[in-house]
């Protein structure tokens, strides 16, 4: 589950985030969604928005949050993730994440995978191997 940030680019050429702890997990088996898990860190005292997220891997790539409503866990789709200055988001199972919707044929646990994700200084390419999603990952 390496992972490796590949490029981010800001006005002032220093790179505005930084990601760690990346895990991307493959569908579940009768599932066409993955899911992975990061946090990013805003490195800049100016705020950061995270406007969306494709992969060449999927066919769709979205930012989800799940919330637990009168009892009930309830998923929906965020359009937007907001990053304060000199702060961070976590994607993690029970909250934020990103969900990998339609994997394309070559992908299987152990290859590659890249997520683009689009923000308001520029983009952020991140790389990771695929792995099991096997009971806790």
């Amino acid at each position: 589950m390496a992972a490796a940030l590949l490029a981010s680019c800001s006005n002032d050429g220093g790179p505005p985030l930084a990601v760690s702890g990346v895990k991307v997990l493959a569908p579940l088996p009768g599932s066409d969604a993955g899911v992975a898990y990061m946090t990013i860190e805003n490195r800049t005292d100016a705020p950061v928005t995270i406007t969306g997220v494709s992969s060449p891997q999927f066919d769709r790539v979205e930012i989800h949050e799940t919330s637990l409503v009168d009892g009930v866990s309830q998923m929906r789709q965020l359009h937007r993730i907001d990053i304060g200055g000199n702060a961070s988001v976590t994607f993690q199972p029970g909250g934020r994440h990103i969900m990998l919707i339609g994997p394309k044929d070559a992908v299987a646990v152990g290859s590659a995978v890249t997520l683009e994700l689009s923000h308001s200084q520029g983009q952020l390419i991140v790389s990771a191997t695929l792995a099991d999603r096997s009971p806790g990952n």
